[in-house]
């Protein structure tokens, strides 16, 4: 039990690291708009303006969230003792290892801060890695969908 505990204190300063990152990200995107080093809001698109919106405010909001259930957990035991066993459960981890390795993680998260950064670049740049992003996430639907079908 005790790893475990270790596990989730370990989530909770990723968390809050997360949320530390995206605030000083949205500093810093501020201040070099402002300084005209990045693209000046006017010239951009509206949902690029909406996609930089959710992806900083969505992700701080998301580590939020998981910042509070894990912060939860540490103090119940049952709740505790029943998500270990999920997280460990060999029919979910086989899943997640079929339809997500690591490297699509990686892509993933690489895919977010390029749409991020590009959104105060390059229009048509943004709108590539966008739409590039999206038909990751859908792929990775797809196969996750596949593979839980197939395994019940």
């Amino acid at each position: 039990m005790k790893h475990y505990e270790e596990k989730l204190k370990l989530r909770l300063m990723l968390y809050r690291l997360g949320v530390i990152v995206l605030l000083v990200l949205m500093i810093l995107i501020g201040e070099m708009s402002h300084r005209g080093i990045l693209l000046d809001s006017r010239t951009m698109t509206q949902s690029a303006r909406n996609v930089s919106s959710l992806i900083i405010f969505g992700g701080i909001l998301l580590f939020l969230v998981l910042h509070h259930r894990t912060s939860r957990l540490l103090r119940d035991r049952t709740e505790q003792n029943r998500q270990k066993i999920r997280e460990n459960d060999e029919r979910r981890k086989y899943i997640h290892d079929r339809s997500n390795t690591l490297t699509l993680e990686v892509l993933f998260v690489a895919g977010i801060l390029a749409v991020l950064v590009l959104f105060y670049v390059n229009m048509a740049a943004f709108q590539t890695a966008y739409y590039l992003l999206l038909f990751g996430m859908l792929v990775k639907g797809i196969t996750y969908l596949i593979y839980r079908s197939r395994i019940g």
